[in-house]
């Protein structure tokens, strides 16, 4: 009886182990994916700064 006590301590620890695994490639992911968007969000807020210093720029737009 001692063993299957001893079995069934074992598992538990290796399915904490697992779980935790599990857990932090979800946040690794998490993370990667959040990074990519900031990087996307802030290409896209340079080409509106340079498309509005460009048309600010344009001989069309201070016609208006």
């Amino acid at each position: 009886m001692n063993k299957i006590k001893q079995l069934v301590a074992q598992l538990d620890l290796v399915n904490q182990l697992l779980l935790t695994r599990v857990s932090l490639e979800d946040n690794a992911h998490s993370l990667q994916f959040f990074m990519q968007l900031k990087s996307v969000s802030q290409k896209v807020s340079l080409a509106e700064k340079n498309w509005q210093v460009k048309n600010a720029c344009s001989p069309i737009s201070s016609e208006k």
